[in-house]
């Protein structure tokens, strides 16, 4: 008689060695996955990394430090918090090498005593990191980028859409921008590195002059068959009367990664359309050449690229043309340029360049900056402030040439690459506001201005128009001087009132722009009072 214990053990063997294979099986694909995650992060290929990062196991403290890893490459901040923190559950303290990145998405979602802390702990370990101490700095002394925040206005464009909108540029009477949106009925190629279509070229018609919501627009349509026709197109510049533009584009061939980099071209509007003239000499294969900006007779290139020999990250470039020759791209040097990333570089007036950096001090992520172009080089950048920088990424900043009106692009919203356009209106006039001046009148319509004479003691009354209500009194004193204060915004009469009874009004223009506010003149005319 065979013995129940005598069948059980060969059972019980058998079932060990099924669960130890299946042990080896589940380790095994854990590795395989985590090996192959590490080399798609290697190659920056961050979606597919992140996918089976988290298929290998969202338990392992390790896998999740390399799921922070990703998300803080891929920009989602907010995600990339969550798994520092869980990584910090469970080992209590980060690796030295991510305590910076640590700080970063920390300063990116606005947590910026914990950001403090972190920079302080990386500089335990790399003392000599001026760009981390300046950051410490900047953070602990937040309120100076606010300062001006009450003369900037910032609007979100009607154009935005569920996916990318950014890098904006006037052209004619409309702007010209990037986005990666899908369009109806259409078989959309995808960049796998974000899951999404790839960038376009749009342009739309400004529709209404800028009221305190911002312009209106048109449907976005796409911008030119030529560009349509790009795996990835932009962002873009014009020049020459936008006649000639110089554009970003996809490379033609992979590099030896099987990844394309970014290149530029140049293009001239020639029999109705926009015509390939030639590529930039120094494109590659091996990097990227992107955002480009260039002057108005297209002789001084700038631009972002991650070439060797750079100081880190992407770097701002300038290539001039000489003799109808591009010359070999020179580094801005350390003055702009950091380890990080410079990138989304703007000429203004041949004096001015604003661009976006994560290097410099600011209020997380990308901010904007502008630095003054010398004889000798490039000044300090000076961060442009809040409430055009925030603590998410903005950049792609372009101001027209009364350094009152322009577009920036930031992920604000959402984060992460779903970025939106921008509207911005800087130098508002703010309120209350002392608007002084003269009242002075002349005999008849058709005497020319030696025959004007100062009213005095002559009173002055501003009226709220719109809801028919004075705000404000005041009278002229000996030589007809006056001052009223304009306590906000509205539209105003002034009602004129002399010693002997006689009455008028005029319309009071406050205007948009603080910096236009001058003495006004208020003249009358007697016969016609």
């Amino acid at each position: 008689m065979i013995k129940p214990g005598n069948i059980l053990l060969p059972l019980l063997l058998h079932v060990a060695v099924t669960v130890a294979h299946g042990q080896q099986t589940v380790f095994g694909l854990f590795r395989n996955n985590v090996s192959l995650g590490d080399k798609y992060y290697r190659d920056k290929d961050y979606l597919n990394a992140l996918k089976l990062y988290r298929e290998a196991t969202r338990r392992n403290p390790d896998v999740q430090l390399r799921v922070a890893r990703c998300y803080y490459s891929l920009k989602e901040y907010t995600q990339a918090v969550f798994y520092y923190e869980r990584y910090l559950k469970e080992k209590r303290s980060l690796p030295w090498s991510d305590m910076y990145s640590y700080a970063e998405v920390q300063a990116a979602t606005g947590n910026y005593k914990t950001a403090i802390e972190y920079y302080q702990k990386h500089l335990a370990n790399k003392q000599d990191d001026a760009l981390a101490m300046r950051k410490v700095w900047r953070l602990s002394n937040i309120q100076y980028l606010y300062e001006d925040s009450a003369h900037i206005s910032v609007h979100p464009l009607s154009l935005n859409t569920g996916y990318g909108e950014l890098c904006a540029v006037p052209y004619r009477n409309r702007i010209v921008f990037m986005s990666n949106r899908k369009e109806p009925g259409l078989v959309e190629k995808v960049n796998a590195s974000i899951n999404a279509p790839f960038y376009k070229i749009y342009s739309a018609r400004v529709l209404s002059g800028g009221g305190k919501d911002g312009h209106q627009y048109d449907k976005a349509m796409l911008f030119s068959k030529e560009l349509a026709s790009k795996l990835n197109a932009g962002p873009i510049a014009f020049y020459d009367k936008e006649k000639k533009m110089v554009f970003v584009a996809s490379a033609r061939e992979t590099g030896n990664s099987g990844r394309r980099s970014l290149q530029l071209f140049f293009a001239e509007w020639k029999n109705g359309e926009w015509t390939e003239t030639m590529p930039f000499p120094y494109n590659s294969r091996h990097h990227s050449i992107s955002d480009p900006t260039i002057s108005e007779d297209g002789k001084v290139l700038y631009f972002s690229s991650d070439m060797g020999g750079g100081l880190g990250g992407k770097d701002l470039y300038k290539s001039t043309l000489v003799d109808d020759t591009w010359t070999q791209p020179q580094n801005l040097g350390e003055t702009v340029n950091t380890p990080y990333d410079e990138a989304f570089p703007f000429l203004h007036q041949n004096r001015t360049l604003y661009f976006a950096s994560n290097g410099h001090p600011g209020m997380g992520g990308l901010d904007i900056f502008e630095t003054t172009i010398t004889a000798e080089g490039y000044s300090e950048p000076r961060n442009a402030g809040s409430p055009i920088n925030t603590s998410y990424d903005d950049f792609g900043m372009v101001v027209d040439s009364l350094d009152t009106h322009g577009y920036f692009s930031s992920n604000r919203k959402n984060g992460g690459y779903n970025d939106d356009l921008y509207e911005v209106e800087m130098d508002i006039q703010t309120y209350p506001v002392n608007i002084a001046g003269v009242v002075k009148m002349k005999e008849h319509a058709w005497s020319d201005s030696s025959a004007l004479v100062l009213l005095s003691h002559t009173r002055v009354y501003l009226i709220d128009k719109l809801r028919n209500t004075t705000v404000y009194e005041s009278t002229t004193d000996g030589k007809g001087n006056f001052s009223v204060i304009v306590p906000y915004f509205s539209e105003y009469i002034i009602r004129v009132v002399t010693d002997d009874g006689k009455e008028s009004v005029v319309v009071l223009e406050i205007p948009k722009h603080q910096r236009q506010v001058s003495a006004h003149e208020i003249v009358f005319v007697k016969d016609t009072f």
